[in-house]
């Protein structure tokens, strides 16, 4: 994230009790959302990790960064591009809808493998991490996909597999959220193009806020329904 280690940790501590409360709503509420609810609390964990990577830079101890940072990017480089295909696979009502997100959610495994594995598993040599203009940058420029992909269109491959699904369900509760996902990407790229994946999760952390929203809204159960601007359907 930018700035510093107190606005990393800031941003997760407070990020994990709204995780909690999305997680304690979903229990309650609609327990079919529970994938949902997930989301603040991991960007809260993602951003915790990332204040342990810009304490250990700002103590000069790369080595000690590595640790964090590898938290960091499984989130960044695994995890979000299956989870949002997962999620939307998972809340999906249409049969046929969600098959196809089943299949791009086996699919979106294929980042973990070819983007953060060769780092986990491979030489320290592989992952690079400074800090660049109050940013973090992960550098990564010799992992074996870039042999054969650029990385402008592996950009553009991830950020589809992220913003897309919760775009294209039925469920209205994926608009907003694929929105903030593909514009803070796209921003991420224009202004922060030496830091992006820093910047681009710093910028998703935010989404979790309309997801307090959405649980906020739903009804529970027994009372009566009440349609509001931004919250889901009643979704089964």
């Amino acid at each position: 994230m930018c700035f510093s280690a107190e606005a990393s940790f800031a941003a997760g501590i407070a990020l994990v009790p709204a995780g909690i409360y999305c997680l304690w709503s979903a229990g309650i509420k609609k327990p079919g959302f529970l994938g949902l609810a997930v989301v603040p609390l991991a960007f809260g964990i993602q951003q915790v990790s990332e204040g342990f990577v810009w304490h250990a830079l700002d103590h000069g101890d790369a080595g000690q960064a590595r640790a964090p940072a590898l938290v960091f990017l499984f989130f960044a480089l695994a995890f979000w591009p299956f989870w949002f295909p997962f999620l939307t696979a998972v809340m999906e009502p249409q049969l046929q809808r969600k098959w196809i997100f089943v299949v791009f959610s086996v699919l979106a495994t294929v980042w973990f493998w070819v983007l953060f594995y060769p780092l986990a598993a491979g030489p320290e040599s592989l992952l690079k991490i400074e800090s660049v203009n109050h940013s973090i940058q992960y550098d990564y420029p010799d992992l074996a996909v870039y042999t054969y992909v650029d990385k402008a269109p592996l950009r553009v491959l991830y950020f589809l597999t992220v913003a897309l699904p919760p775009l294209l369900g039925s469920e209205t509760w994926g608009r907003i959220p694929g929105l903030v996902l593909g514009a803070s990407a796209l921003l991420a790229v224009v202004v922060f193009d030496y830091a992006f994946v820093s910047v681009w999760c710093f910028f998703a952390a935010v989404m979790s806020i309309y997801c307090c929203v959405v649980f906020h809204r739903l009804p529970v159960p027994g009372t009566a329904k009440v349609e509001t601007t931004g919250a889901p359907p009643n979704a089964s």
